[in-house]
C-alpha cells in the first residue's frame, strides 16, 4: 500500500474532510502506538508500512515502551489530537484498522501478541479481546 492509499483508506474510514486531516490523525495515532511498543518492534512494524507512515511510528519509539492499557492509549490519542476520548477511540479504530490491513499476517500477529488483549479490537480481531 502506498502512502496516498493509506491516507485515502483512513480518510474514508474516518470520514475525515481531507487528506491533511487523515495525515494528522494517522501521525497522532501511530505516534502513540510507537511510544507504546518496544523500539525494535516499532521499527519492524514500520518497515512494512509506507515510509511516511512508518516514520511516524518509529520516530516516536523511545528507549523504553510505555505500558498503557487501552484506556490510557485512548487518552494519549485524545491529547495528541485535541479531541475527546470518544473521537480518539474512533481515530484509533480507523488508523489501526488500516495498519492491520497493510502489514503481513505474521507481523500483525506479533503486534497483537505484544499488546494487552484490548488492542486486538482496534486491529480487526475483536474476538481476541
Amino acid at each position: 500500500m502506498t502512502y496516498p492509499e493509506f491516507l485515502a483508506a483512513v480518510r474514508e474510514g474516518g470520514d475525515y474532510p481531507d487528506r491533511e486531516a487523515a495525515a494528522r490523525i494517522s501521525d497522532a495515532v501511530l505516534g502513540c502506538l510507537g511510544r507504546r511498543l518496544q523500539p525494535e518492534a516499532a521499527c519492524h512494524l514500520a518497515e512494512q508500512l509506507p515510509a511516511e507512515v512508518g516514520k511516524a511510528l518509529s520516530s516516536a519509539a523511545g528507549g523504553r515502551a510505555e505500558t498503557w492499557g487501552v484506556t490510557e492509549f485512548v487518552r494519549q490519542v485524545a491529547a495528541a489530537t485535541g479531541d475527546g476520548e470518544d473521537a480518539a477511540r474512533g481515530h484509533a479504530d480507523v488508523v489501526l484498522g488500516v495498519l492491520a490491513r497493510t502489514v503481513a499476517g505474521g507481523e500483525l500477529n506479533k503486534l497483537i501478541s505484544q499488546l494487552p488483549s484490548g488492542y486486538a479490537g482496534f486491529l480487526g480481531h475483536a474476538e481476541l479481546r
